[in-house]
């Protein structure tokens, strides 16, 4: 594997990418904050897969301002969700909340092309009265363990 950083310095971001085409694995990565809550990449999507809002971990995992993953259907950034129905009967899709549990590595293609591995986590919100998928990204990197 080959670690395809930012460019920044590793006291700014705790983000470095694990890039799923092969080489050499190299970290990048300030493993103090491999689980840091602060630095959770979180979107919210409808129901229908469109990302509803992400907050600023995400922008920065996905490389891009989070106006424009906005509005975005998950499988440009997921394209493993293609095939994969969302919703069923009311909630999320039992398959998804399996992999979701047992932490299933999905490759994940950030806004500038860039492809990593990431453990996704689904779960169901609602708010005024809607149903939201809250979708959580865990880069899988060297040297650190899931929580």
């Amino acid at each position: 594997m080959k670690i395809a950083p930012k460019d920044h310095g590793l006291n700014e971001s705790p983000v470095a990418k694990v890039d799923i085409e092969g080489g050499q694995a190299r970290s990048h990565l300030n493993h103090n904050h491999c689980n840091d809550e602060d630095h959770t990449a979180v979107l919210t999507l409808c129901d229908n897969g469109t990302i509803f809002e992400c907050n600023e971990a995400a922008a920065e995992l996905l490389d891009c301002p989070s106006s424009r993953l906005t509005w975005q259907h998950i499988s440009t950034i997921l394209p493993k969700l293609t095939e994969i129905t969302l919703m069923q009967g009311g909630g999320i899709n039992p398959n998804l909340r399996f992999l979701s549990r047992i932490g299933y590595s999905f490759e994940v293609v950030d806004m500038s092309g860039v492809h990593f591995v990431s453990a996704v986590f689904f779960n169901e919100i609602e708010s005024l009265g809607r149903h939201f998928l809250r979708v959580i990204l865990r880069p899988v990197l060297p040297g650190c363990a899931m929580a």
